[in-house]
């Protein structure tokens, strides 16, 4: 008995790696990291495990002697990895450009642990392709038409059969950034020109307007809630990202809230994700409105409004393998 128990205690206490798949910094270049990277390297440190942040641009993975080593452009000797023992954190920047997106792919045929996969992140990052995954599992979405083309702004409004204002959004797009706010058929005809005219090839949704003070952040992970935060509309604006000024507070969900947040988890094959939504009216009875669901969640204002360190919490989830 004494030795299942010692072999018990050393299961659990045994040490792993991680590796932080992120971009440089481009807004800020005297910034080091992105908020999150930054964490989760502070989060490692206070554990005890040995971490190391890959910048996508430009990294590369060796393999000799049997030995795998993720480099950082600059890294010659770079940092030693194993299916046994390393966890891969991959943030939104990889998802930029295909030939980022193949060295996670490398990752994940080789057999490495990775949150989120490829796939995911190729679903979360196509809104239009999300809402379909989410109208699969019977969830409640805002209506949204695909425009084909820069003249078909007035034939998707009609698809929608409601007034306005509506919402136009870019089909990939973080942060609030590719969410525009339409009030007539004018402004709805103006945007979609300029949009086209700035990028032929762009892509774009429209969806039903739902008038709303607050929409709610919920994490989830491992199929598992973590938590969830009220994120106030930003005063002048109709959005409501913590990036762009948003107050937060933490909330707490109803039953019905918890199981469709987990589905839509599922519908992406998320590991780690962000889903958004407004709550109905009937919180208790009736499903809400899954805006999207984010494979590379920001962390600002979420240890605000719950009173927990995420990156520290996903650290702790995978200890024990």
């Amino acid at each position: 008995m004494e030795k299942f128990k010692s072999f018990i205690t050393e299961a659990k206490e045994e040490d792993y790696k991680v590796v932080v798949l992120t971009r440089k910094p481009k807004d800020n270049p005297e910034q080091n990291l992105l908020v999150t990277a930054s964490k989760f390297e502070k989060s490692a440190k206070s554990l005890g495990i040995e971490s190391y942040v890959v910048f996508i641009e430009g990294a590369y993975i060796t393999l000799e002697d049997n030995v795998r080593r993720i480099h950082n452009a600059d890294d010659e000797e770079g940092f030693e990895i194993s299916t046994d023992d390393t966890l891969i954190i991959v943030r939104g920047g990889v998802n930029a450009r295909d030939s980022w997106k193949d060295l996670l792919s490398q990752l994940e045929r080789a057999g490495y642990t990775c949150a989120n996969s490829r796939e995911c992140m190729e679903i979360c990052s196509d809104k239009y392709r999300t809402t379909l995954r989410l109208a699969e599992v019977g969830l409640v979405t805002p209506t949204t038409v695909l425009l084909s083309d820069e003249n078909s702004a007035k034939i998707a409004f009609e698809k929608l059969n409601t007034t306005y204002p509506v919402i136009l959004k870019t089909i990939s797009g973080t942060k609030g950034v590719g969410v525009l706010f339409a009030e007539s058929e004018k402004s709805l005809e103006s945007m979609v020109q300029l949009l086209y005219k700035v990028d032929e090839e762009i892509s774009l949704i429209l969806q039903i307007y739902i008038k709303t003070d607050y929409d709610v952040r919920v994490m989830v992970l491992n199929n598992i809630i973590v938590g969830a935060m009220k994120r106030k509309v930003v005063s002048g604006d109709f959005r409501s990202n913590v990036h762009l000024g948003s107050s937060v507070e933490k909330y707490e969900l109803t039953e019905k809230e918890k199981q469709d947040c987990i589905r839509a988890t599922k519908a992406v094959n998320g590991t780690w994700v962000g889903v958004d939504f407004i709550p109905a009216k009937d919180k208790e009875n009736d499903g809400p409105f899954i805006l999207e669901v984010n494979s590379s969640p920001g962390t600002s204002g979420f240890d605000e409004a719950t009173g927990k360190d995420i990156t520290k919490h996903i650290l702790e989830n995978f200890m024990n393998k």
